[in-house]
This record gives structure tokens, C-alpha cells and sequence, in this order.
């Protein structure tokens, strides 16, 4: 899955912050030494996210209008909603029921969910295709199959190239596949086993991804992930739970801004007011710190980090994905408030922050751990989506800045940012 990874974090990295990447790093520099400085602080901020290889999966086993799991035959279907993206793709596999090892699927890739930014509807069943996992050799399909084929170790292949002979009907004759759009990032699909058909189809397992082949590759052999179970016997279950597991909310933490003041002073923002245009939105929906920087250095000491450890500079700027830390030095003194103000990766307008008062600098030598001070906030500015969902629907909020309120499943911010200081 390392190719997933990495075409997921490239797709990230250029659809987010390709305006921050071109900024010089000014992290050091520009300092205003407006009180004397007593001390310096080294201030260390981690991703700590899981580098998930997929976005959102699931398992649907219970036909439409049944009350317990089981096979979809002629004449029922199985629907499932999930959420996705502008880059995002929709796999899923479906047992040919009265096969050996037959099964429906899209291609590896999967089906593009979105065109030109606009949500992809309608009938899909041309983007389906009967394969066979190369796990069993083929029989006669059909209610006297003994399903007892010989174990095989063939590529996965589609049925049509395996050319066994045998008849197993046309997908359009079987099935029909309507993909419909519910509104912001949620889609529902639904595949129908028509009345004519000559199969059962199984439970089905879905994922959503943003690239590679999450249930199989054409030409190569099964993964061993759950697909000869399905594609067999008609369980998703280990497929399923195998793409649950490795799917999740993947977030890039933006570079930082970070500014010194006193107490009193909410240079970055002011909870339940709206933003103050000094370039907190620019941070909250691109993640570029360099407006807000512009904004505060003529009256307070600061600054941002956007090279993390490691990098050369000018080749490496960015954001963090899981497992890098940026480091950075602040010099004060004891009874200033330190604030920092980063983007949410695939969020639209929400950030990470210390609050408006920030936390205070003190004279203890010992490193320590600042991560329970740091919350998710709302900038107030774009209307929010679903987590990592982003589309191309950019709609103005006219809110107030804020913690996240929205009710939707963001992710515990200790579970994507740790930040520790620690005085020289």
C-alpha cells in the first residue's frame, strides 16, 4: 500500500497547500522585540495521525426491505450512502453468487466519483465488470454448482479473458447500478439484481479511496485480504473489516504561525466574534500563514514554521503528514502568552489553535507537553464539510470564529497534533 499512500499524500499536499510551499521560511526572523527577553523556548509541534491508506469503508449485508444478512436474488438489491470527495473513488465487490470464484467489482482503480467538480449521478452499471478471483477453477455456474473446484493460484482476471466457456449472462441483464447524490459529500448507490438475472449476489464490501487498487489489481494475484472468501463463498466479512481497518480521516497539519503577546491581547482572533480580516482565513482555508504573519509582525513578536525537520530549504517546505514534527525557537519572557494557529489538512476552514488568550511562557526547564491546551476551532468563514470530504462547493458562512460546533465526526485533535516546549 505504499504507492497508495504516497499517490494520496501528493494528491493532499498539491490540492492544499501549494501556496504555502512557495513561501520562504521565515520562522527565526523578523522579530520585534517589543519587552525584554528573558528566555528561550524550543517549541516542537508532531503529526501524530494515523497514516490511514483509505478514506471511509463499510459492509452492506442485509438486502434492501430484509431484516437479516444474506444474498440479494432476483428481483432485490442492496443500498449503501457513503461520503466522498472531489478526488475520491468508490471500489466495491460483490460475490457472482452460482460461480466458483466469480465476482463483481469496478475496475481496480474504481469509479470516479466526481467530474469536473460536479458530483457524478445516474446509472453506473457500465463501470462494472464480472472477474474471477483465480483462486478455484471454474465450473458449470448455476443452482448445481458443487462449488468444489480445485484451488488454484491464477491472476485475477476478467471473466471474459478467462473464457472458460461458460455462460454467466451479461452485467446489464443482471444488474443495475444507480449512484445518486444526496447533497454536500454524501453519495448513495444502489445495485439491483433485475428480475432476469442469473445469479444471487453476496454481501458486499465498499471503500472509498483517493487512488491505487484497495480490493485487487487486475493481472496479479489476490491480495489475501479477504477477496477468496467473498468471491468463494459470498463473505465479506474479512474484506470488509481489512479495509475498515486501514481507513480513516488522513490530515496534514499546516505550517504554523506562532506570536508572543500579553494577556490581554487576542492577536490571532477572539472567540464567538467574527474573523478579524488580518489573515486568519487565508491560515483556516489554504493553510498559508504568511497574510497573518504580515498582519501581526509590526506589533508583536512572531512568526512560522513551514520546513519540517529533515528538509532543505527551498525544496521541502509544507505541511506535515503523519510522522514528521516541525521545530521551532521563541524567545520571551516569563508571563507571555504563546498562540499558534495551523490549517486542519482536507478541512475547509477549520484550524488548530492554542485558544484566543494562548498559554502562558514560564521558567521551568523541563519539556512539556502543551497538546491538551490545543483545540479544533471553526475560522467562521466556509461552510464546514464532511471530514476530509472536500468538494469544490466553496460557500461563504459569515460565521463567528469558534470551537468546532458542527456536529460532525472530527477527530480528537490529540489524535493528529502533539506540541511539547521546552526552555533552553
Amino acid at each position: 500500500m505504499r504507492v497508495l499512500r504516497f499517490t494520496m499524500i501528493s494528491a493532499l499536499a498539491i490540492m492544499l497547500f501549494t501556496q504555502c510551499q512557495k513561501e520562504p521560511n521565515f520562522a527565526d526572523s523578523n522579530l520585534k522585540a517589543a519587552k525584554v527577553p528573558t528566555g528561550t523556548y524550543t517549541v516542537t509541534v508532531e503529526n501524530v495521525s494515523t497514516d490511514y491508506s483509505f478514506f471511509e469503508a463499510g459492509v452492506v449485508s442485509i438486502p434492501d426491505g430484509e431484516s437479516s444478512a444474506g444474498p440479494a436474488f432476483p428481483g432485490h438489491s442492496f443500498t449503501f450512502s457513503f461520503h466522498a470527495g472531489a478526488n475520491h473513488m468508490l471500489s466495491f465487490a460483490t460475490m457472482y453468487g452460482l460461480s466458483n470464484d466469480g465476482f463483481y467489482a469496478p475496475d481496480g482503480g474504481g469509479i470516479s466519483l466526481y467530474s469536473g467538480g460536479s458530483p457524478v449521478t445516474g446509472d453506473i452499471t457500465s463501470q462494472i465488470t464480472l472477474w474471477d478471483a483465480g483462486t478455484q477453477a471454474n465450473q458449470m455456474p448455476g443452482p448445481g454448482n458443487t462449488h468444489d473446484g480445485a484451488d488454484t493460484d491464477d491472476n485475477v482476471m476478467t471473466m471474459m479473458d478467462v473464457a472458460d466457456g461458460y455462460d454467466y449472462g451479461s452485467v446489464a441483464t443482471n444488474l443495475k447500478a444507480t449512484l445518486t447524490h444526496d447533497g454536500h459529500s454524501m453519495f448513495t448507490l444502489k445495485i439491483e439484481v433485475l428480475g432476469g438475472a442469473t445469479t444471487a449476489i453476496s454481501p458486499i464490501a465498499w471503500v472509498v479511496h483517493s487512488g491505487g487498487m484497495p480490493i485487487f489489481e487486475e493481472g496479479m494475484k489476490d491480495y489475501g485480504m479477504g477477496l477468496e472468501p467473498l468471491a468463494e463463498m459470498g463473505d465479506a466479512s474479512m474484506l470488509g473489516h481489512y479495509l475498515k481497518w486501514n481507513s480513516g480521516y488522513v490530515s496534514p497539519i499546516a505550517p504554523v504561525l506562532w506570536v508572543l503577546h500579553d494577556k490581554k491581547d487576542y492577536p490571532i482572533f477572539t472567540s464567538g466574534t467574527p474573523d478579524y480580516d488580518m489573515g486568519l482565513e487565508k491560515l483556516a482555508e489554504t493553510g498559508n500563514p504568511v497574510p497573518l504573519y504580515t498582519s501581526l509582525m509590526g506589533d508583536y513578536v512572531t512568526g512560522f514554521q513551514n520546513l519540517p525537520v529533515g528538509g532543505v530549504m527551498g525544496e521541502d517546505e509544507g505541511p506535515l503528514f503523519p510522522g514528521q514534527k516541525y521545530m521551532f525557537e521563541v524567545t520571551g519572557h516569563v508571563g507571555q502568552s504563546l498562540s499558534i494557529a495551523s490549517m486542519l489538512g482536507a478541512s475547509n476552514d477549520i484550524f488548530f489553535s492554542t485558544g484566543d488568550e494562548g498559554i502562558k511562557l514560564d521558567n521551568g526547564m523541563a519539556e512539556k507537553d502543551l497538546t491538551h491546551f490545543i483545540e479544533l476551532y471553526d475560522a467562521g468563514t466556509e461552510m464546514n464539510e464532511y471530514p476530509g470530504a472536500q468538494t469544490s462547493a466553496d460557500v461563504d458562512e459569515d460565521g463567528v470564529v469558534r470551537m468546532v460546533d458542527d456536529g460532525m465526526p472530527w477527530p480528537d485533535p490529540s489524535k493528529v497534533i502533539k506540541v511539547t516546549i521546552k526552555k533552553n
